[in-house]
């Protein structure tokens, strides 16, 4: 354990830790970009890059196989560090046609954040200079954090601190989450569950708002994430607190914006290699 912290805890990214990082990533932007592909429904409200150019032609029998293909190919590209500057760009122009398709079908999902990380990716391998090996991480990093301030900035400025002070209200959204997923499955257990939250928070108000006080802390505060691999693993931790709050009481996850943060500063898959890896050398020390 004590060697798995001292790494976790380094200044330095290994090569492992990079290609653990690459292999989940990978594996989650190939489903949500093969999902993109399925379930858009044309451009009835164009945005983005299809308000200028006409992005019909992304609409037709084929776009879901071609697309599938492309991403299958770069993904590959990706993982075993493949003419890397091309490949992420490549992936960040996939990422930024198929997810304005989605959002010019009325769905948004946040997918966003993806495809700002293969751009600065892509710029830390133009650079490829000496800090390459911290660049590649801390680069999504920073862009992960920033995303998480402009949502404090959002809510400082559209509702200051009655965002917190008026936080029990919340209940209203706990209803609204579970109302979704009983609509959508017919379980009535997810209604009643909602019904059950939304008692508790109406309950302890003060909890309420120190609990979401906090939340807004955390994210007001994330460039702190971005100061070295140490800061950025446990604010990761903490952020990962919050995800896990906000799906139990609200019923909302929002994966495009988790599912980054917990690559680029927790990467379990690593700290699961480092786990592996320990108790295989504490196995071979005391059985033959």
């Amino acid at each position: 354990m004590q060697k798995l912290l001292s790494h976790k805890f380094s200044t330095a990214y290994t090569e492992t830790e990079w290609l653990c990082t690459k292999i989940l990533l990978a594996f989650y932007w190939l489903r949500i970009i093969s999902e993109t592909a399925v379930d858009h429904a044309g451009l009835p409200f164009p945005s983005g890059i299809f308000t200028v150019i006409n992005g019909s032609v992304l609409a037709g029998t084929y776009t879901v196989l071609i697309c599938f293909i492309a991403a299958s190919i770069l993904c590959l590209f990706y993982i075993a560090e493949k003419w890397m500057m091309a490949t992420a760009f490549l992936m960040f122009l996939l990422s930024l046609v198929l997810f304005t398709l989605e959002e010019s079908s009325g769905i948004l999902n946040r997918n966003d954040l993806f495809t700002l990380v293969f751009f600065v990716q892509a710029l830390a391998y133009y650079r490829n200079n000496s800090t390459l090996s911290e660049e590649r991480i801390q680069f999504p990093i920073q862009i992960i954090a920033a995303g998480y301030m402009l949502a404090a900035i959002s809510k400082l400025s559209e509702a200051g601190l009655h965002w917190v002070t008026d936080s029990p209200r919340i209940s209203l959204q706990i209803l609204k989450g579970y109302s979704y997923t009983y609509f959508n499955t017919g379980d009535i257990t997810a209604y009643k569950l909602g019904m059950a939250r939304a008692a508790f928070i109406t309950q302890h108000k003060a909890m309420v708002e120190i609990v979401c006080g906090i939340s807004l802390f955390l994210e007001l505060f994330a460039w702190i994430a971005v100061k070295n691999k140490r800061t950025a693993f446990v604010y990761g931790l903490l952020l990962l607190a919050m995800h896990v709050g906000i799906f139990y009481f609200l019923n909302v996850f929002i994966g495009a914006v988790f599912y980054p943060m917990l690559v680029f500063m927790v990467n379990p898959l690593y700290l699961l290699y480092r786990f592996v890896n320990a108790l295989y050398r504490v196995l071979k020390v005391y059985i033959p």
